[in-house]
C-alpha cells in the first residue's frame, strides 16, 4: 500500500504542468520544490504588485552548540539552503531574504525578542519542546509569525494553544512519529509476537510525550505490558543502569526518543551491554538524527529509527527527482547527509516563503503579518521532501518515515533501509479530536 501523498505520478516524476498548478506558478515555490530545471519562461506570480525594495529580514534561533548541535546544525543547513535557493530565483515576490542565525541555548524567549526588537519580518525555530512552548504566549503577543522547525510536544496545539494567530509549526507532532514507531514494530515482529515492551526516554516534555504516546499506541494495538521505563536527563554521561533493568527484563520491543549525543550513547552502551540479545528489536523515532556521528558498528541491530518528515531517498527517486539532487547538493556544500532536521529548517522557510508570495498574488502588495499568518492555515506546498500541509490547527503535517539503521559504505555514514512511509491520517488524529481520545478509541 502506498501512503505517499505523491502517489500516482509517472515514472518520469510529478510533470511540469502538474507542479506548476500545485505550487501556483510560482518559481520559488517550484525552486524550493527542488525542481529549478523547470522555471525556464515562467511568469512571476507577483506579478506588478507592490512590493518593498529592500531584503526581508529573518532570524533562526536552533541549537549551533554542544550536544544538541548534531541536530540544529542540520536545521541551519536545510534553512540557508531554502534561503540561497529563493535568492538565486528571484526571491518572494522579488525580495530576498537575509537570514541570521542564533544559538538557541536555553534563550528561546530572549532570541525571540530581541529578532523582534531588530525589525524581523519573521523568525524561525526552535528545536526545544519547552523551548516552542514557552514562547507562543511571546509570539501571540508579539504579533511577528514564527514557524518552529520542531519543538514538537503533542499537547502544544491540542490542548495548551488551541486558538494562536501567528505561531506555527512545520515538523510533524510527537504523535505521529510514536505510532509510526507503534506500526513499524506491529509489522516487523507481529502483532501476537509483543508481549511486553520497555522504554529508555530523555527525562523531559518531548521524551515524556513520546514515550506515552507509544505506550498507549502499543498496548491498544497488541496488549503488551510496559516491564520498564527509564528516564535519563537529557545530556547525561551514562545510561548503562537503564540498559542493565531493560536486559533483566528481556523486552519484546524496546522504544526510545532519545536524540543528538543522547541518541549515540545509547546505542554505544547497548551494544557495550548486549541489549540486542535481549530484545527482538530497538525502534527509536529520532536516532537518525544522529546520523553523522554514528559509525559503522553502532549500528548493528536490530535498530529500527524514524525520520520524521524527510528521508532523503524518499519519495522513490523514479517518481520524484528532487531528493536525490537535494542530497548530492548537501553532500557538496556542507560534508554531510541531511537528516529530518534538515528538513525542518528547509520546511519551514519554505512554509513561510510560499505563503507569503500567495498573499502578495492575492493582495496585489506585501502583506501584513497577519495576513501572512491568514495565508498559512490551510496552506499546502512542495518540498524535496514531497507535499506538506499546515493544518488549520498550525500544525504542519506530512508522511512519517521509518526504516531499518544500516550503514553505506557507498556514503561513509549510516542510512535506512526498506523506509516505508505514512500518510499523516494514519498516524495523527482527525480534526478536533486530541490524540490520546483518539488512540484511546481504536
Amino acid at each position: 500500500m502506498s501512503t505517499d501523498p505523491t502517489a500516482g505520478t509517472d515514472s518520469g516524476g510529478l510533470d511540469r504542468r502538474t507542479l506548476l498548478a500545485a505550487t501556483g506558478g510560482s518559481a520559488v515555490a517550484v525552486a524550493l520544490a527542488g525542481c529549478a530545471e523547470l522555471l525556464q519562461d515562467e511568469d512571476d506570480a507577483a506579478g506588478d504588485a507592490d512590493v518593498p525594495d529592500e531584503p526581508i529580514d529573518a532570524g533562526l534561533q536552533t541549537f549551533t552548540e554542544g550536544a544538541p548541535a548534531v541536530l540544529g546544525v542540520q536545521a541551519q543547513y536545510g534553512a540557508e539552503t531554502a534561503v540561497r535557493r529563493i535568492n538565486e530565483n528571484g526571491g518572494v515576490a522579488g525580495r530576498e531574504i537575509d537570514l541570521e542565525v542564533v544559538n538557541e541555548g536555553e534563550e528561546h524567549l530572549d532570541n525571540y525578542r530581541q529578532f523582534v526588537d531588530r525589525g524581523k519580518d519573521v523568525t524561525f525555530g526552535p528545536i526545544s519542546s519547552g523551548g516552542h512552548e514557552e514562547m507562543v504566549p511571546e509570539i501571540e503577543d508579539q504579533g511577528v509569525v514564527n514557524v518552529a522547525t520542531d519543538g514538537t510536544v503533542t499537547t502544544l496545539y491540542e490542548e495548551e494553544f488551541t486558538d494562536v494567530t501567528y505561531s506555527f509549526r512545520f515538523q510533524n507532532h510527537d504523535v505521529m512519529e510514536a505510532l509510526a514507531a507503534v506500526t513499524q514494530a506491529v509489522e516487523l515482529l507481529g502483532e501476537d509476537e509483543i508481549n511486553t515492551y520497555a522504554g529508555i526516554n530523555p527525562n523531559y516534555a518531548f521524551g515524556q510525550d513520546e514515550m506515552d504516546l507509544f505506550s498507549l499506541g502499543i498496548e491498544r494495538m497488541t496488549g503488551a505490558d510496559e516491564v520498564y521505563s527509564g528516564f535519563p536527563e537529557l545530556g547525561t554521561d551514562d545510561m548503562s543502569a537503564h540498559i542493565t533493568e531493560v536486559n533483566s527484563e528481556s523486552p519484546d520491543v524496546v522504544f526510545s526518543s532519545a536524540w543528538g549525543g543522547d541518541a549515540t550513547l545509547l546505542l554505544e552502551q547497548a551494544q557495550a551491554n548486549n541489549l540486542f540479545d535481549n530484545t527482538a528489536a530497538l525502534v527509536g523515532t529520532v536516532l537518525y538524527g544522529s546520523a553523522n556521528d554514528m559509525s559503522e558498528d553502532l549500528v548493528q541491530g536490530p535498530i529500527y529509527s524514524g525520520s520524521r518528515n524527510f528521508y532523503w531517498d524518499q519519495p522513490p527517486t523514479d517518481r520524484w527527482s528532487p531528493a536525490a539532487e537535494l542530497l548530492e547538493e548537501v553532500r557538496s556544500e556542507y560534508g554531510v547527509v541531511p537528516t529530518a532536521h534538515f528538513m525542518s529548517g528547509y520546511g519551514a522557510v519554505t512554509a513561510w516563503a510560499t505563503a507569503a508570495e500567495r498573499a502578495v498574488g492575492l493582495l496585489g502588495r506585501w502583506p501584513e503579518q497577519d495576513e501572512i499568518a491568514a495565508t498559512l492555515e490551510n496552506h499546502g506546498f512542495f518540498t524535496p521532501a514531497g507535499y506538506h500541509m499546515i493544518g488549520p490547527d498550525h500544525q504542519g503535517y506530512s508522511n512519517a518515515h521509518f526504516g531499518e539503521l544500516s550503514w553505506s559504505n557507498e556514503f561513509d555514514a549510516a542510512v535506512l533501509e526498506s523506509v516505508e512511509a505514512f500518510a499523516p491520517q494514519q498516524v495523527s488524529p482527525p480534526p478536533a479530536e486530541t490524540s490520546r481520545d483518539w488512540i484511546r478509541g481504536w
